[in-house]
């Protein structure tokens, strides 16, 4: 997706929540907390124009599970026509509806969950069902990603998992905190 096309997405939706793609920089940063030397399964929520998701997969072993929640139609479109790989699942739905749709063989077995989307525009209660819902699908010590703005989300990330550690990557337009989140800390 070119950057213009990339801005005319965010200027008609006001859910995506950068005028810009994520900066390798940053997907290498929140990506060193993966362990891509095993199969995997991965939910990744906003993908966007697919930059982690490309990088994801290049890592990925052969029989690894990337599975896309993206709202954006636009988005949507573009990553279902340029991301032709088998191990990737690309659903048209909100984050906090993933149990509906991801295989119910996956639920409480997800090893990571990646999040780009901006938690700051959702209201209170939709936070905590999107949160709940990643609790629900990742595997006992899974992993929790999310890379935001803002120190927004420290609060209700304690209310649902109880734990989180906090990384700074300057090196992106926004800058972004990451998040590290385990269900049930190890």
């Amino acid at each position: 997706m070119s950057k213009i096309d990339f801005l005319k997405t965010f200027i008609k939706d006001r859910d995506v929540a950068s005028v810009t793609p994520t900066s390798q920089h940053c997907v290498k940063k929140v990506c060193s907390n993966i362990d891509f030397s095993k199969d995997m399964i991965l939910v990744e929520y906003g993908p966007g124009d697919g930059v982690f998701s490309r990088y994801l997969l290049e890592k990925m072993t052969p029989g690894s599970k990337l599975i896309l929640i993206e709202l954006n139609k636009d988005f949507y479109v573009h990553l279902k026509e340029t991301l032709q790989d088998p191990r990737v699942e690309i659903f048209n739905v909100r984050a906090g509806d993933v149990e509906s749709f991801l295989n119910p063989d996956y639920i409480g077995r997800v090893d990571y969950v990646l999040s780009g989307i901006p938690f700051s525009f959702l209201d209170k209660p939709r936070k905590k069902i999107v949160l709940e819902a990643t609790k629900s699908i990742l595997r006992e010590g899974g992993l929790f990603l999310a890379y935001q703005t803002s120190g927004h989300l420290k609060k209700p990330v304690m209310e649902v998992f109880g734990n989180f550690e906090t990384d700074f990557v300057p090196l992106n337009l926004p800058p972004y905190f990451v998040y590290k989140v385990y269900k049930n800390a190890v």
